[in-house]
């Protein structure tokens, strides 16, 4: 259902680029010094320069903003740490009610009903807090994992961003310097112009991808920690009881 959910996205994401490319496309610059014959430059003509390279680009670009958007909408506050279900747990855990407090965690997908369903499942153990907090610890350590894994995608892609573009600076390069030798040193500058297009369009492209894309793992990593720091504050904060009445 994830996937499912994910790959549509990117499609949306990938059909409002693509709209936004071709109205961008639809008008053209004017040549500079305005005279007939010049050839016209275009972000459509700029992005072809880039060739495959630069189309590989753009692909990693369109799952870059689609991770993002997913990621602002899983990493929130609501997500991780529900204040309904924050409330509901402090109320049934002070009424001593703890089946309907399990009940209730079993139905929530957040990391603080995990962790507090944890704990609850192992009350009365021989070890008595000590097992509810072996368990909460180790559920909780996977769920943070788990949070910090959606975010290896958006790593990925900051890292193979200006890779890709320095592949095309190479690519590039290779293709004006094969010129520069076919032609015994006497290459137009014309005939150098898609070599070096080449490569300072996918260079430029992939530091695009990247920067932005590291700006926002950042943030999420900030998210992750912050959410989590506050919900083992209110984890503490439900299950404390149960550590007073071991002592």
């Amino acid at each position: 259902m994830q996937n499912a959910k994910f790959v549509r996205l990117v499609a949306v994401v990938g059909l409002v680029l693509v709209a936004t490319a071709a109205a961008v496309v639809a008008q053209p610059t004017q040549p500079a010094d305005g005279g007939d014959g010049t050839r016209e430059v275009t972000l459509w003509t700029t992005i072809l320069a880039g060739r495959w390279i630069g189309l590989l680009i753009i692909a990693l670009s369109i799952v870059s903003v689609a991770l993002i958007v997913e990621h602002f909408l899983s990493i929130r506050r609501e997500r991780i740490l529900p204040a309904a279900l924050e409330k509901s747990l402090a109320e049934q855990i002070a009424r001593e009610q703890y089946a309907q407090a399990v009940e209730r965690c079993r139905k929530d997908d957040s990391f603080l009903a995990k962790v507090v369903e944890a704990g609850l499942c192992r009350r009365g153990g021989m070890f008595g807090f000590f097992d509810m907090q072996s368990a909460m610890q180790e559920v909780g350590e996977r769920e943070v994992s788990r949070l910090y894994r959606k975010l290896e995608y958006l790593s990925f892609i900051a890292a193979a961003a200006p890779m890709l573009g320095l592949l095309g600076t190479v690519t590039g390069m290779i293709t004006s310097f094969n010129t520069i030798a076919a032609t015994e040193g006497a290459a137009r500058p014309s005939e150098l112009a898609g070599g070096i297009s080449e490569a300072l369009v996918t260079t430029c492209m992939g530091l695009i991808v990247a920067i932005p894309t590291m700006f926002f793992v950042s943030q999420f990593r900030n998210r992750v920690d912050s959410y989590v720091a506050e919900a083992e504050t209110v984890v503490e904060r439900l299950m404390g009881r149960f550590r007073e009445a071991g002592k």
